[in-house]
């Protein structure tokens, strides 16, 4: 996923949830995409029919309100916790997890965390400061 294409990127969530569908076997990318989308299932109607993708494809959303900008940013978490990278992300990823008790609702709090940090370094120019990130998730604690 490398390519930041939107019509690209789309394709990807929505080629995995048609490859779910059809009970193909799914890399592990797609899985993670499948799992996710799985837990929302206000997105279904969205990937339900394959035609969406075309409809969609230069769709302009408001970010708030982006179900492709929140897949991506629950996939990014997920690879986040898998790798450890930033260093530590796991560790208060399972503290917050026993704290809240659910997955979904664990990762869109990191999510939120990672949300305003891009933003923050968005808005000054720099890259993302891992240190800000895993502070912010800290404070869920």
């Amino acid at each position: 996923m490398e390519n930041n294409d939107p019509s690209s990127l789309r394709k990807v969530y929505f080629d995995a949830w048609q490859k779910e569908q059809e009970k193909l076997p799914l890399s592990p990318l797609e899985a993670m995409i499948v799992d996710v989308i799985q837990r929302h299932p206000e997105y279904h109607p969205i990937f339900d029919d394959p035609k969406n993708f075309h409809s969609l494809q230069d769709e302009k959303f408001q970010l708030d309100h982006n179900p492709f900008f929140h897949l991506a940013l629950h996939v990014t978490v997920l690879e986040q916790i898998s790798a450890n990278r930033p260093g530590g992300i796991r560790k208060l990823y399972q503290q917050l997890l026993k704290k809240i008790g659910d997955r979904t609702e664990t990762e869109h709090k990191i999510m939120a965390c990672l949300a305003n940090v891009l933003k923050y370094s968005f808005e000054r120019d720099e890259a993302a400061n891992e240190q800000l990130y895993l502070k912010a998730i800290r404070r869920l604690l």
